[in-house]
């Protein structure tokens, strides 16, 4: 089994100092064949407003365009206490013009009961725009584990929602690609790709999520068993490149595009190596 390189995508969070059209110039550049794009901002991120027919949405779109470059996931819907579904709807509305495939979901609901009724009732307004809802667990949410995102996908029964499978957020979980062994393969259609030093597991949240918002290391240069994770997920998995690596901070942003791009492709390349043709 193998990916093609040219059908990676760019997260946002590689180039998260950029602008979404100036994320696509430079992903493209480097060899991309998709981005993520963040449509809304939050505390210590600046992102321009791109919910609702901003300029920044039609400059992006144009940007799309020009470097025949698509989007692959939106970031992101946050399922809280005291949020209502209609708050997230206009960043449904973005992903479906951008063209995105996913919607990003992240939980800091703690009750069970009402997470997975907005959830369901997510993935409804998702499907209405031609959506799936990609769950992503992290030990500084309210989800922090594989298992508890599995039950909830099973609670809520939607065949428009889905994992992200990501191998920072699992190691750092406890978790292990063994793991996904006894996750459905219909549910694992997305994985990200990234890498860190093997320690710590369970790190305290401040500590989490300040390594996954700017300390990951480029794809092959850390610790996490990443040949076995893509053993792990479905051939047909799409595959995202998140990599906010602190070492490439002030670089130009095709010259940190470029080595997202080339670390990532050596991985593949290197687990193609090891994993026998079909029928060989």
């Amino acid at each position: 089994m193998s990916w093609n390189p040219s059908e990676l995508s760019l997260s946002h969070l590689s180039l998260h100092d950029l602008t979404p059209p100036e994320q696509a110039t430079a992903a493209a550049a480097a060899g991309f064949g998709k981005i993520g794009v963040r449509v809304w901002s939050g505390p210590g991120v600046p992102v321009a407003p791109m919910l609702g027919d901003t300029a920044l949405l039609r400059d992006t779109l144009h940007a799309l365009a020009d470097n025949g470059i698509g989007v692959l996931d939106v970031e992101f819907v946050q399922l809280r206490p005291g949020g209502t579904i209609d708050e997230a709807l206009p960043v449904l509305d973005a992903a479906h013009r951008l063209g995105a495939r996913y919607v990003l979901v992240l939980v800091d609901e703690p009750d069970t009961d009402r997470l997975a009724d907005d959830f369901v009732r997510l993935c409804e307004e998702a499907a209405q725009r031609g959506l799936t809802l990609a769950l992503e667990f992290m030990v500084y949410s309210r989800l922090p584990t594989l298992s508890q995102a599995v039950r909830l996908l099973q609670r809520a029964d939607q065949p428009n929602a889905v994992l992200v499978i990501d191998p920072l957020h699992l190691r750092r979980s406890g978790g292990a690609p063994g793991d996904l062994a006894a996750v459905p393969a219909e549910l694992m259609p997305y994985a990200q790709l990234c890498d860190a030093p093997a320690a710590p597991v369970w790190p305290d949240p401040a500590t989490a999520r300040t390594e996954a918002r700017s300390g990951r290391l480029l794809p092959g240069e850390g610790e996490l068993p990443l040949l076995d994770l893509l053993d792990a997920i479905p051939p047909t998995a799409v595959i995202s490149v998140e990599t906010p690596v602190a070492a490439l901070t002030g670089r130009p942003p095709q010259t940190r595009a470029k080595a997202a791009f080339d670390a990532a492709s050596r991985v593949l390349a290197a687990h193609a190596a090891r994993v026998p043709a079909a029928g060989s």
